[in-house]
């Protein structure tokens, strides 16, 4: 009798105690899921065609982290535009296909960009605290 009195509280720390863990775990999952979805809807929501159809401008984290990499359409000339340590991201052509605007937060926060169509002369349009982002060219 005496052994049980020691050993039911015991068990009931136990259970809690698993119970407790199991629910983090369950948490820390749901939220590497959601990071998961969030990352492969930003790769599948950026890539955009050229007007006249000729190159593709996309995102992939071939290397690492979110990078803009343009291409013909064919998949010939691929490279990497922006080869930056932060996370760039929602490229979009100009009417005229010589500039890109994009998403970057390499410098600590989300702010919006341009930059030539080759990736030279990349120009922060929106440097402030602010997070800024999701930009596209209107026609």
């Amino acid at each position: 009798m005496k052994v049980l009195r020691l050993i039911i509280p015991i068990l009931v720390i136990f259970l809690i105690f698993g119970v407790a863990c199991t629910s983090i775990d369950n948490r820390v999952l749901d939220q590497k899921k959601k990071e998961t979805v969030a990352e492969k809807e930003i790769v599948e929501n950026s890539t955009k065609e050229s007007a006249a159809n000729r190159r593709i401008v996309f995102v992939s984290d071939r290397d690492g982290n979110n990078e803009i990499y343009i291409m013909n359409i064919e998949g010939s000339k691929l490279s990497n535009l922006t080869e930056s340590s932060g996370n760039d991201i929602y490229p979009s052509f100009s009417q005229d296909e010589q500039k890109i605007i994009f998403s970057s937060d390499c410098d600590g926060n989300s702010e919006i960009y341009m930059m030539n169509a080759d990736g030279s002369e990349q120009v922060n349009l929106t440097n402030n605290p602010a997070s800024d982002g999701t930009p596209s060219f209107s026609p």
